[in-house]
């Protein structure tokens, strides 16, 4: 089952931009997304849900885990190192309370193996790391509301631990530190939540940790 760019492209017909999640600062588990989704874990995993329109009498589920189990077999025996897959498929189920519509999520080991399946930019880590890899480069422009912080060597210095996403991804994303600082055109939602389906750029979201 081929996702985004190249992988789930064969089947998928369109994207849900909406993506929910429980209150109270807890991330609804993978296999309760209703829509499509890209969550960042701590230690570095990345999960991310494709949900598309289900037609039953074309595909079943049975068919559909069929595909993305091969999918992921296929690069995974390409470009596994050591112990650790990849890529692992989590849930294909039918989205409860709507049979149009079927979820597929796939777990990543760390953000490399996500750019590798999904075509996109994805990094997670140090701000200080982000910027000596190049992954940011010096003068950036980010903002909270209405102050405007430029990503210079001195403010940099000041939050050098801080973890930072930079990625091209048009999704919305979980992130796992509050969020600080983000791009132009980055949509905050609640719970730590980002949309960035209408970022043109790069987007880079700086957290308090």
């Amino acid at each position: 089952m081929k996702s985004g760019k190249t992988y789930l492209a064969g089947w998928m017909v369109a994207f849900l931009i909406v993506f929910l999640f429980a209150g109270g600062g807890e991330q609804k588990k993978a296999k309760e997304w209703d829509a499509n989704g890209l969550a960042v874990e701590k230690n570095g995993q990345v999960v991310y849900c494709v949900v598309d329109s289900f037609e039953i009498g074309f595909y079943d589920v049975g068919e559909l885990t069929g595909m993305a189990v091969e999918e992921a077999a296929i690069f995974n025996g390409k470009n596994k190192e050591g112990d650790s897959a990849p890529v692992t498929v989590e849930d294909v189920s039918i989205i409860e309370g709507n049979d149009a519509y079927v979820r597929v999520v796939y777990r990543f080991d760390n953000v490399k193996s996500y750019e590798k399946f999904q075509g996109e930019t994805l990094y997670f880590g140090a701000l200080q790391e982000a910027v000596q890899g190049r992954h940011i480069f010096s003068g950036a422009v980010v903002k909270n509301g209405d102050v405007t912080v430029t990503l210079d060597e001195k403010t940099v210095a000041k939050i050098a631990d801080n973890h930072v996403v930079v990625t091209d991804a048009k999704n919305v994303i979980w992130l796992p530190f509050d969020l600080l600082y983000y791009s132009e055109g980055v949509q905050v939602l609640s719970d730590g939540c980002v949309d960035t389906t209408k970022c043109t750029d790069l987007v880079i979201l700086v957290m308090k940790k």
